[in-house]
């Protein structure tokens, strides 16, 4: 919880709307904030969603015929979504 710890810090709070970080107050956003804000995107988001109960991971471990074939990194989602963006590629393929 580092990101929004950081945040929090500061006197701010983050929700996720959709794939975005909304920071409030507003009052109290600088632009050195802003800036921390895009750079820790991914991270904020994946922290947020694991407050609303639901495991989401920024990367996960391709598996194919038992070998890893690489690691698929990106937005947070869940492993149900990983799995359906993996397999429209590689069919027989698994994630861990």
């Amino acid at each position: 919880m580092a990101a929004i710890d950081y945040l929090k810090a500061r006197g701010l709070s983050a929700t996720k709307k959709g794939n975005r970080v909304r920071v409030s107050p507003t009052d109290k956003i600088t632009d050195d904030i802003r800036q921390y804000v895009r750079k820790h995107r991914l991270e904020l988001l994946a922290e947020l969603s694991a407050n609303d109960g639901i495991a989401r991971s920024l990367h996960w471990q391709v598996m194919r015929h038992g070998k890893p074939l690489c690691v698929m990194v990106g937005e947070p989602m869940t492993r149900e979504e990983a799995l359906a963006e993996v397999r429209w590629r590689w069919p027989d393929a698994d994630i861990q």
